[in-house]
C-alpha cells in the first residue's frame, strides 16, 4: 500500500488527538485545518491505517460509534455507561493462557487468535455529578 499524504494527514491528526475519537471527530480535526480532505477520504484512510496495523479500531459498544485507538500496545478499554467516553485500562492477564486456550463447542474445537474486553461502567467525572 502506497503512502500518501492524506494518509499521513489522517494518522498525524489522531496521534496528536487524545482518547478514543469517533471517525466524525477524526475528520473534523482534519477538515478544520485541510478543508480540501473529503469525509470519505479519512474514512478510507482509517481503514487502511488499521489494516496496516498501525492504528487499532474499538468496536461500538451498545450505542455510539467505532472509536479508534492510537495505542498499539496491548491493552484493555473500559467505557462509561453515562458519557461514553473510552479509557485505557492496564490489566496483567496471563497472555499465553489467553492464547493458547482453546473452546469447545458442541464438537468443533476453537482457537483464540486475540481478544477483546470493555468493562463498562461510570467515570469519575460522572459519578461526581449524581
Amino acid at each position: 500500500m502506497r503512502n500518501t499524504m492524506q494518509r499521513d494527514i489522517t494518522y498525524s491528526t489522531l496521534k496528536e488527538m487524545s482518547g478514543h475519537p469517533t471517525a466524525d471527530d477524526i475528520y473534523q480535526s482534519v477538515h478544520s485545518k485541510y478543508p480540501s480532505i473529503s469525509k470519505a477520504t479519512v474514512y478510507r484512510n482509517l481503514s487502511d491505517l488499521e489494516k496496516m496495523n498501525l492504528i487499532r479500531r474499538v468496536k461500538k459498544v451498545g450505542e455510539g460509534s467505532d472509536r479508534f485507538d492510537k495505542n498499539m500496545m496491548p491493552h484493555f478499554h473500559a467505557k462509561c455507561s453515562k458519557c461514553g467516553k473510552i479509557f485505557d485500562v492496564k490489566l496483567d492477564l496471563d497472555e499465553d493462557l489467553i492464547n493458547k486456550a482453546k473452546m469447545r463447542r458442541e464438537d468443533e474445537e476453537f482457537s483464540i487468535s486475540s481478544y477483546e474486553l470493555v468493562f463498562i461502567g461510570t467515570c469519575s467525572e460522572c459519578s461526581a455529578k449524581e
